[in-house]
């Protein structure tokens, strides 16, 4: 029988040395179910193209729809001599990231006022947890971002917060308001980064080139509507939407950010938090990597609900493996319900 450990017994377990934090899209759609989970977001889909897909499948999933629209690319390939079919399906494929972008962008929050002082305050207590360790999320949304700036202005409350992005370099003969005070990622400069975005983020911004990041500092305007702008004038953030793990690498590798971020991963030691993620095939790309290059990497996984759950028993199945092909590193499952994130169990 699996045993299910409490998270406070994995974090004793884990003892003093560091703590890293991995988290997935249970993460936001703790704190908001009726926003983050595929079936709302799919209802938000304007593409008549991409309702008729959707039906047609018969599923609320952006990732499973990709990955059957890149199937049918691999098979119909071999018999459309002259490319049309094959063609089409590209082009709902890139619609169909488009897409996603559009509808986590219109369901998103407006504010970071949407979350509460006492959600703020019960994330803070978790997220210090991990406060000497790395944090990597695969979510796109704003969440993590806006709980780390709520706390920003405080040394004594604030949090881990580097995401890597600094303020280009400014020549002294340039005047003050004339400067670019944006923030941008750049290779070299990128030295005590803590905080990775997996997949991208739906405020980082890159034109082939630059890696930019919006800021409510910069504008004074909000974030989610700063996005939204964007996206109207036709600049889409950096997304990683495709299907398939070897797709999803293979869009990481292109993107300096992204690879770094990825690259990071085998440095880590210590202790490995997952929270809110499914274990999905789609992401074997992380997980594969990580368990090559981190022999002696402890690696705590959440479980939300029962055990004998189909979807959980897809998961114990799946680290069941990576026991057998790592025998070195220690897997271990936490209940995820067992540590209050958001602080759901008190008052409010």
């Amino acid at each position: 029988m699996t045993q299910i450990k409490t998270f406070e017994e994995c974090i004793a377990q884990a003892g003093s040395t560091k703590k890293h934090l991995m988290l997935g899209n249970g993460f936001s759609v703790s704190l908001f179910p009726s926003i983050f989970n595929y079936k709302q977001l799919a209802e938000n889909i304007e593409s008549e193209r991409i309702n008729m897909l959707f039906d047609a499948i018969d599923t609320h999933d952006f990732e499973f729809v990709m990955r059957r629209l890149l199937e049918a690319v691999d098979i119909v390939q071999h018999y459309d001599s002259s490319e049309g079919i094959t063609n089409h399906i590209h082009s709902d494929i890139e619609e169909l990231k488009r897409t996603l972008i559009h509808v986590i962008s219109k369901s998103h929050p407006p504010k970071p006022s949407e979350i509460t002082d006492h959600q703020y305050e019960s994330c803070r207590r978790f997220l210090l947890n991990f406060e000497t360790g790395k944090t990597y999320t695969f979510n796109y949304d704003l969440i993590l971002y806006w709980v780390l700036m709520h706390f920003n202005e405080d040394k004594a409350l604030r949090l881990p917060c580097d995401d890597g992005f600094r303020h280009p370099h400014s020549d002294e003969y340039i005047p003050e308001e004339e400067r670019d005070t944006s923030l941008h990622w750049e290779i070299g400069r990128e030295n005590g980064q803590s905080t990775y975005y997996i997949h991208g983020a739906m405020h980082i911004f890159s034109d082939g080139s630059d890696i930019e990041k919006l800021s409510y500092a910069n504008l004074g305007v909000p974030l989610a509507d700063q996005v939204k702008n964007a996206i109207s004038q036709d600049r889409f953030p950096v997304f990683i939407s495709e299907g398939t793990t070897e797709h999803k690498l293979a869009r990481i590798k292109k993107n300096g950010y992204l690879s770094r971020t990825f690259s990071s991963l085998k440095s880590i030691t210590g202790n490995l938090f997952i929270f809110g993620h499914s274990i999905r095939d789609e992401d074997d790309h992380v997980f594969d990597f990580i368990n090559r290059n981190n022999r002696k990497l402890k690696i705590f996984i959440g479980l939300f609900g029962s055990p004998t759950e189909p979807h959980n028993q897809i998961i114990i199945s799946k680290i069941e493996k990576w026991r057998k092909s790592y025998p070195l590193k220690t897997f271990e499952f936490y209940d995820s319900s067992s540590v209050d994130v958001w602080g759901a169990s008190s008052n409010i």
